[in-house]
């Protein structure tokens, strides 16, 4: 493994000039401000995709490929979360070539249900110490990095004004939904079940997916970015809840896997917020649907992790973010010597957090109600590294763009239970979608 030391930028600077380039990528994780890496990737030797209605090949492919890259792998030069490996998305409809047998509507975008492009080189910036470096398997591809890689000042974000965006669904028939979905609840159907909303701006102009990732980005602070850039459109992400993480560790891999639900706004005002934190740690629907999906997760990691290896960590905690806060809970475990990655994906995919209680039985209610696919949002986004690690997002407060770039696609959806109110889950999904919002019209603020 190949590591070499180049001079600090801002890795918005580095990226700049690879804006545009097909399956060139930017990923962070972590606390930017104070801490935390992005990840910097370009030019793949091979893309491995899922088109619509194609089943489990890809799966399989991204399988061989981590196998493949593994006995070649060496020991990782920095304490990066990535160094080498496979990065991409996996849409919410790849579910159905994991379970064939549920009926989901086709992904409305023009991107592959699933694609992983394979890199043997990156850019990794470890923001705490303000250093970067370009790490990869051979010289020749660290090489055709670095010299792609900018290092001067970035112009601010460049946006041309959008209309007021709109939505598959009005405020009425929204709260009916959700209305609906609790009556199912009450017969027994499920006892949790994720219902979203699609709101699209669409302008007269092109305008730049970078710049609108950056503009977004700089009005949230949730611990996961990216911008993942293809010939038919990007995928703009800042997501503040884990998928899943596995390290690589002396006693086995460990995975952690931290689900998020619940969600309060935030209020300038320190009296009225304090109160707005206590109001949700202590909000009884909202920890029931915390602990609920907890219950999923642990469930679902017990089918790969060794007998008594799973710990609670964490139970509704209290995450709080610049403009909301929200309970997480985090679960970990040891997998199995048996396990592969494909394996976690069989076990984990999508994640409880973004379907509901019982899975399946969930998933095909929103399949009914909401009438038409997730594409991008909803799955997961993130890499596996050549060392055995990986990490993905849950790839919600995320943004698709169509390939000419004058159309924005930003769903939002909430987690109905027992106790849910059909007025307020509507707002909730407002309160999640302020931020791209406040940046793709100014009059949505009103």
């Amino acid at each position: 493994m190949i590591c070499s030391e180049i001079d600090w930028r801002c890795p918005y600077a580095a990226f700049a000039p690879l804006a545009g380039e097909a399956h060139a990528h930017l990923l962070s994780a972590g606390d930017v401000a104070r801490g935390g890496w992005s990840v910097l990737v370009a030019f793949p030797t091979q893309i491995i995709a899922a088109e619509p209605n194609e089943g489990g090949a890809w799966l399989t492919e991204v399988q061989a490929a981590i196998d493949e890259r593994a006995a070649d792998a060496r020991a990782a030069p920095t304490h990066a979360p990535f160094h080498s490996g496979l990065v991409g998305f996996v849409g919410y409809e790849a579910l159905k070539s994991i379970e064939p047998n549920l009926a989901l509507p086709a992904s409305p975008y023009d991107l592959p249900d699933a694609v992983f492009g394979v890199y043997d080189a990156a850019v990794v910036f470890s923001h705490e110490d303000q250093r970067a470096f370009v790490v990869g398997r051979d010289e020749a591809a660290c090489d055709h990095l670095a010299n792609a890689l900018g290092a001067g000042p970035v112009a601010a974000p460049a946006l041309p004004e959008f209309p007021a965006p709109t939505s598959d669904f009005s405020r009425r028939d929204y709260e009916a939904a959700v209305a609906s979905m609790i009556e199912k609840i009450k017969c027994g159907d499920f006892y949790q079940v994720n219902i979203a909303q699609t709101l699209q701006a669409t302008g007269d102009n092109g305008f730049s997916p970078f710049d609108l990732y950056r503009a977004v980005a700089r009005q949230s602070d949730a611990k996961f970015g990216a911008i993942l850039q293809y010939p038919d459109g990007a995928v703009l992400s800042n997501s503040p809840e884990r998928f899943f993480k596995v390290e690589p560790r002396k006693g086995g891999r460990r995975i952690v896997v931290e689900p998020v639900k619940g969600t309060r706004a935030r209020s300038a005002n320190r009296a009225e917020d304090a109160a707005l934190a206590e109001a949700l740690m202590s909000d009884p629907k909202d920890r029931a649907e915390n602990i609920m999906i907890a219950d999923l997760m642990r469930n679902d990691l017990s089918k790969i992790c060794a007998d008594g290896s799973i710990e609670e960590e964490a139970i509704c905690a209290l995450m709080t973010l610049t403009k909301v806060r929200h309970l997480v809970s985090r679960i970990s475990g040891v997998l199995r010597a048996d396990v592969s990655m494909s394996d976690v994906f069989r076990a984990l995919f999508p994640s409880g957090s973004i379907t509901g209680a019982p899975k399946i039985e969930a998933m095909g209610a929103i399949a009914r109600v909401e009438k038409a696919g997730r594409g991008p949002y909803c799955g997961a986004i993130g890499f596996f590294d050549d060392a055995g690690g990986a990490d993905f997002s849950v790839a919600i407060r995320t943004l698709i763009t169509n390939e000419a770039a004058t159309a924005v696609f930003a769903p939002v959806g909430g987690g109905v239970t027992l106790r849910s109110n059909p007025q307020a889950e509507y707002e909730e999904t407002l309160i999640k979608a302020k931020s791209a919002l406040d940046v793709l019209s100014p009059r949505a603020r009103s």
